[in-house]
């Protein structure tokens, strides 16, 4: 999808209060993620995070959000999203590990 033409979609959706559909968040996800190129964060490491959430957020909608999704691609989701922001945290020093439920 050109991002002129979602940002056109987004905006009338937003206006009307027509809600947005997986496909369309996913895109939007994508699209923060360029902008990021254009903001000067005080801490640069933030972006590849940012960067990281935006599209764990979008992966997430779509297996989950599209009319035709599945609750049995959950685990399989759950896992990627899990490895993703293991892998950004990781840069960061930090790590993502199950918590110890009892």
């Amino acid at each position: 999808m050109d991002p002129t033409d979602l940002k056109a979609e987004l905006a009338e959706r937003l206006a009307n209060g027509t809600a947005v559909d997986a496909e369309t968040f996913n895109a939007i996800c994508f699209l923060l993620t360029r902008a990021l190129d254009g903001l000067e964060l005080s801490v640069p490491e933030a972006a590849p995070l940012v960067r990281r959430l935006l599209r764990v957020a979008g992966r997430v909608v779509i297996d989950t959000g599209m009319p035709d999704s599945s609750a049995e691609v959950w685990p399989n989701t759950k896992q990627m999203a899990l490895e993703w922001i293991d892998e950004a945290l990781r840069a960061l020093g930090y790590e993502a590990r199950p918590s110890q439920v009892s």
